[in-house]
């Protein structure tokens, strides 16, 4: 598991603990996007199926735009790929 800083550019994308997917390119966060707000009614116990959820893929598309898609945990202005 690797961790990343969330970066200063991305304080106002950070709103505490929860499953994330982000995007990083040369070691640093790009963005962040929290899966509850992707999908309503997120289950946590079902992280693992996220990233095959259809209605992530428009999401996932952009992120990869910007780097490595990665799935994880946010926590304390950290970011923690699973």
């Amino acid at each position: 598991m690797t961790t990343f800083p969330i970066p200063d550019a991305l304080a106002a994308t950070y709103k505490g603990s929860g499953h994330a997917l982000a995007a990083v390119k040369d070691g640093e966060l790009r963005e962040l996007l929290y899966l509850r707000d992707l999908l309503p009614g997120f289950a946590p116990e079902l992280v693992e199926y996220a990233m095959k959820d259809a209605r992530l893929a428009p999401t996932i598309a952009h992120l990869a735009s910007l780097g490595e898609v990665s799935i994880g945990m946010a926590s304390s202005w950290e970011f923690t790929e699973l």
